[in-house]
């Protein structure tokens, strides 16, 4: 595991992150390398992977950075990927959404130029990534209980503003559900990409069952998509990327939660960028769970994607008005 110190983070304004410790994350982990969705609830840490199909809920240790791996919950079948890409918790229960994304097939060194441009024309969907979970969860004992899921697609490529994304890939520009959370009896999903002219990033509101009563907000993120999000007091906490597979850098931000058209009438509070959680060797921030909030200060647990293993922080965050 590598070991962050807090001087393994960029330059922050108002030096607004503070006290970064790494988390130990033991036990058999599965897809180390890939992890993004992200959720505390209680003394349990539910983790999701990029490829793959399960769960992996960890429980803490009594007064430890330490979460140890209780169980692994699958979602699908063994041979589906179930793109977990957000997690969140709420009323009880456990939401997970998958990309509902297009992936362009990557280029392989070990073939022959004509093989990778015909692997560089495909392009790709899975059904069982176009998944929103809904999953009923105990906080006390850890226990699951029956997973249902949704389809959003059919509401993503239908809508005025998102179909012309639709079938694009994930890493273009195309539909990518990033982050997602829950506040207000409602679902916020974060969209990685499309980033619309003028850097405005979608978030759709929806309750899990009514979804086609969905509402499009909109955030601006300095061209940055959504990579993660969790509900604080008064408003979200957003990690932000990259939408392509640029290594950086990647940001926090509070954003009040309210939508950011403009428009006659009406004052827009810009998102705040709050301080940057990159890290000199290149691990990516893909997940963001919120531990506990007081006093205008947040404790959050960053996830990382790196090349050789899971890579998990928690740090300290100063919200904007808490001096």
């Amino acid at each position: 595991m590598i070991e962050p110190s807090s001087e393994d983070f960029a330059a922050r304004p108002s030096e607004r992150i503070e006290n970064v410790r790494p988390i130990v994350l033991s036990g058999k982990i599965d897809a180390g390398m890939d992890l993004h969705g992200a959720v505390v609830v209680g003394d349990f840490l539910v983790l999701g992977a990029d490829e793959g199909h399960q769960l992996q809920i960890f429980r803490r240790e009594e007064s430890s950075d330490t979460w140890c791996l209780q169980k692994s919950l699958a979602l699908a079948d063994q041979d589906q990927a179930t793109d977990i890409e957000a997690i969140s918790f709420g009323e009880g229960c456990l939401y997970m959404a998958g990309s509902h994304s297009f992936r362009r097939r990557r280029m392989r060194p070990d073939l022959p130029v004509r093989k990778n441009l015909q692997r560089l024309q495909d392009i790709d969907s899975e059904s069982s990534r176009n998944r929103l979970y809904r999953l009923p969860f105990d906080p006390k004992s850890g226990k699951p209980g029956k997973v249902e899921w949704i389809d959003l697609s059919k509401w993503l490529r239908k809508d005025p503003l998102l179909k012309p994304f639709y079938g694009i890939p994930r890493k273009e520009n195309g539909i990518d559900i990033e982050g997602m959370t829950f506040c207000h009896e409602r679902l916020y999903i974060g969209f990685g990409g499309p980033v619309l002219r003028r850097n405005y990033v979608p978030v759709m509101v929806l309750e899990f069952e009514r979804p086609k009563n969905y509402q499009l907000s909109f955030v601006r993120l300095d061209g940055h998509g959504i990579r993660d999000m969790a509900a604080v007091e008064h408003g979200f906490l957003i990690l932000s990327g990259p939408v392509n597979d640029a290594p950086g850098p990647f940001l926090l931000w509070w954003w009040d939660g309210e939508n950011q058209v403009p428009g006659k009438g009406r004052t827009v509070q810009s998102a705040v960028m709050l301080g940057a959680v990159s890290t000199p060797g290149g691990a990516k921030a893909e997940g963001l769970a919120l531990l506990d909030e007081s006093e205008g200060r947040a404790n959050v647990i960053l996830v990382y994607e790196t090349n050789t293993a899971a890579q998990t922080v928690s740090m300290r965050v100063a919200l904007p008005g808490s001096g």
